[in-house]
């Protein structure tokens, strides 16, 4: 995992560099993850230009988009908005991964998200408001596909309050009424919806069928997101 700081983000990262299960590793410059970008520099969006990012996947609502413009969308790339359940925080704690599990049961906008990142081009921008929570999901399921070991998929998860802390203090500071939890991305949220996930659907591969995948399109989006790896 590698973090990319740019000004106006603060959970942007490159799902690449985790090892696999069976010997291979995730690309770099393939899959990046992030909080809504605002606003970047030139410098920063040649970075992307440069890394050939072709298309911007944006879980978020119209309401949410309404009110934060995402950067790329009129910049010349493949701009896709797919909404995803999960803008609202949940009442209570224990309800987050079941949150999480509704989000993976909404197959035909998962479909949907896996269908542009098989037919992308190039490297693939995923965001949702924080990205913590719709495009973590999304990452659980591409690193899952990937067979990167389960804990490696929790810390990716897990890191995301590190580098949103400060403005999740702010908002705590500013709404003392709301959850305590609101805005943490706890090892045990992600552990227990990879629990749910298997109870339900056993493997990844059963998951991707279900939702309408064939063994062609998972092979191809495997393709693109790892690599052998060489010693």
């Amino acid at each position: 995992m590698r973090r990319i700081i740019c000004k106006s983000v603060n959970n942007l990262r490159d799902l690449g560099g985790y090892m696999t299960q069976d010997n291979r590793i995730t690309k770099f410059n393939s899959i990046y993850r992030s909080d809504v970008p605002i606003f970047l520099t030139e410098s920063e969006l040649n970075y992307f230009k440069k890394n050939k990012l072709t298309t911007i996947i944006d879980l978020r609502t119209k309401t949410e988009i309404s009110k934060k413009a995402n950067y790329f969308q009129d910049k010349g790339f493949d701009y896709y908005n797919i909404t995803l359940k999960g803008e609202n925080c949940p009442k209570r704690e224990k309800d987050i991964p079941v949150g999480y599990i509704e989000i993976i049961n909404d197959k035909d906008n998962i479909k949907l998200v896996f269908d542009v990142i098989k037919n992308s081009q190039g490297a693939i921008f995923i965001n949702c408001n924080s990205g913590k929570d719709r495009t973590g999901v999304i990452c659980m399921l591409l690193l899952l596909l990937a067979k990167v070991p389960e804990k490696d998929i929790i810390a990716d998860y897990q890191v995301s309050y590190t580098y949103l802390m400060d403005n999740i203090k702010k908002i705590h500071e500013d709404n003392p009424h709301l959850p305590k939890f609101l805005g943490n991305s706890k090892a045990e949220y992600m552990e227990k919806t990879l629990e749910l996930f298997k109870d339900k659907y056993k493997t990844i591969e059963n998951y991707l069928k279900f939702i309408g995948l064939t063994d062609e399109d998972i092979k191809i989006i495997i393709n693109k997101i790892t690599i052998d790896l060489k010693f």
